[in-house]
């Protein structure tokens, strides 16, 4: 199986460093470049070509994530990661449509399994506290109340829940007995009904209200 190639981009020495080791102690990731600022960033990913770019500027405020994710490249998969003096938020990070939203200090304990998750392509992921995901204030871009959720057919619901515990469609699919493109047909329904802009906004919204039973 090929590597996912990763890029990490962090400020700060300390931390930059923690990340490059990790990266190259899990399996199936190779670190192609490392970066501190945002001119580090274009450089690299135009010369290291990366799949993944782990993304920690405390500086960055939300149109400057924006417009950073837009020069990287929709062919680039972004993680956004939070710390306590981070700049960005959830929401600036559902915003600029990155693949990824992470607490660092979760991402220590399950981070390969979370890089290789957003590796895969139409994957996305999120991993914060709990207490943090329930304070997730009204201006995040998603629909705040729980009328969304009880339009969803049965099967798009068991299909919700799944995708919220970081599946893939294929793995969804395995699970639920159904073909993979059907589960393509019942993610993009249900994006739809709860005017989500991705699976990762999807995914928070079940956080917030939880699954119809």
């Amino acid at each position: 199986m090929a590597q996912i190639r990763v890029l990490i981009a962090d400020d700060q020495v300390v931390t930059r460093s923690g990340l490059v080791a990790m990266s190259r102690e899990a399996p199936g990731l190779d670190v192609v470049g490392v970066a501190q600022d945002v001119a580090g960033i274009l450089t690299a990913v135009d010369c290291g070509n990366p799949d993944i770019v782990l993304l920690n500027l405390r500086t960055l405020t939300g149109d400057s994530l924006r417009h950073l994710v837009q020069l990287i490249g929709a062919h680039v998969s972004v993680i956004v990661l939070w710390c306590h003096d981070s700049a960005v938020t959830i929401q600036d990070a559902l915003r600029a449509k990155v693949a990824g939203f992470m607490d660092l200090e979760i991402l220590q304990e399950e981070f390969a399994g979370v890089i290789a998750l957003v590796g895969r392509r139409g994957c996305a992921a999120y991993l914060l506290p709990r207490d943090r995901l329930s304070d997730i204030g009204e201006g995040c871009p998603m629909s705040s109340t729980s009328g969304a959720m009880s339009n969803l057919t049965s099967r798009e619901n068991d299909v919700l829940r799944l995708l919220a515990d970081g599946m893939t469609n294929k793995q969804i699919g395995s699970s639920l007995h159904i073909a993979e493109n059907t589960v393509k047909k019942h993610v993009h329904r249900v994006m739809i009904k709860l005017s989500a802009s991705s699976r990762v906004e999807a995914a928070l919204l079940v956080s917030r209200l939880g699954p119809r039973v």
